[in-house]
């Protein structure tokens, strides 16, 4: 309790969290919108201010429910996606109360492991495990304890691996590629990584990715960011985008580069996409093509994955899930983010996470309990 207590006034103080340590599912509500202000959401200085209507709008659609509340995401969101909606949803507003209502961050910190997704998903298809590390203990690709030394000697038979941190990772840090054409020097590398990570590991073969995603990066594994929400009957799916690699990254997240770009329906990729630093796109930075003129393939097998998984974790009802299409066109499971999966590039670039139902949302989230929430700073 004492060094999440540390650590809550430290995030406050500095609005910065430390990649590994730091657990967001415990920090407090102060030190979320500390660091979502100073390292999630780009600076607003300069960025047109919203008109008298459009903040009339905003107040009668939030003024309910929040006493005092900024307009910066408006704002930002305005400007990024050239479309003025009331029904934004304000990240602040997300991590401090629409978050944390829809889902048991207690829970999260024991359940949000990769190791563990062999048994939570056992129903959808996931990257093939060679092997994991759950506290002190190796598991093989059948999920059987074993030593390290025999583990080891698998995996020297392997010719590419993925080697990912299991917990406290976000944004595609923690995940490493073993793929040098010499054995011995893959498997001094996976030995450096394996004294590296202090917590649970899972070590994986790489997905081989459809060719329709590929031709849009091929270094990357090219995923789609899919929002979904659990209600008493059904899962209903909020949001859909594809994130694309740049450059030479072998991750498509954004802080590493990469674009998030709004799918339709159709599976046909919207007209514009929008980089970590809020800078937005049309085009691919390095192969040039038009976002709009592209597609998604097999979307409707990724749409049917989440609603496959999503309805046997009641605990979190708002998750949002990274799904790969393989080469066979099935879809992948590569991460579920049970809470905290951040809605900036989403909204910006698939309008507001909950649309017509943002009404209905709130008055959940609240619970009739009106004007209650503030902003802080």
């Amino acid at each position: 309790m004492w060094n999440e207590f540390v650590e809550n006034i430290r995030c406050i103080i500095t609005g910065n969290y430390i990649e590994g340590r730091t657990d967001l599912n415990t920090l407090c509500n102060l030190a979320l919108i500390r660091i979502d202000r100073k390292t999630v959401t780009p600076s607003i200085k300069g960025l047109p201010k919203l008109s008298g209507a459009q903040k009339k709008q905003i107040k009668r659609l939030y003024g309910p429910y929040v006493r005092h509340m900024t307009d910066r995401y408006h704002r930002y969101y305005t400007h990024a996606s050239g479309i003025f909606r009331p029904d934004y949803l304000p990240e602040e507003l997300y991590v401090t109360r629409v978050d944390r209502y829809f889902s048991d961050r207690q829970e999260a910190r024991f359940l949000d492991n990769k190791c563990y997704y062999y048994r939570l998903f056992s129903n959808v298809k996931q990257p093939e495990a060679v092997g994991m590390r759950i506290g002190k203990s190796w598991l093989d690709a059948g999920l059987q304890a074993v030593t390290w030394e025999t583990l080891r000697e698998r995996l020297a038979k392997e010719p590419e691996l993925v080697v990912k941190r299991a917990v406290n990772s976000q944004g595609g840090s923690g995940v490493s590629f073993l793929d040098e054409k010499d054995s011995a020097e893959r498997l001094r590398r996976l030995d450096s990584l394996v004294g590296q990570i202090p917590c649970d590991l899972v070590i994986q073969r790489p997905v081989r990715q459809h060719p329709g995603l590929m031709r849009l990066h091929p270094e990357s594994v090219n995923t789609l960011r899919i929002v979904s929400l659990l209600t008493q009957d059904k899962v209903k799916i909020c949001a859909v985008c594809l994130k694309i690699g740049v450059g030479k990254e072998r991750v498509d997240n954004g802080c590493h580069g990469g674009i998030y770009c709004g799918v339709r329906p159709d599976g046909s990729l919207r007209a514009r996409g929008v980089l970590d630093n809020g800078q937005t796109v049309e085009r691919h930075p390095q192969l040039g093509y038009r976002l709009a003129e592209q597609k998604v393939p097999c979307l409707k097998q990724a749409l049917a994955l989440v609603r496959r998984a999503h309805p046997f974790l009641g605990h979190f009802r708002l998750i949002s899930w990274d799904v790969a299409i393989d080469e066979k066109g099935e879809a992948v499971l590569i991460e579920a983010n049970l809470s905290l999966g951040g809605i900036n590039d989403v909204q910006i670039t698939t309008g507001p996470l909950f649309g017509r139902d943002t009404k209905r949302v709130l008055n959940e989230v609240f619970g009739g309990k009106r004007r209650r929430w503030s902003t802080w700073f």
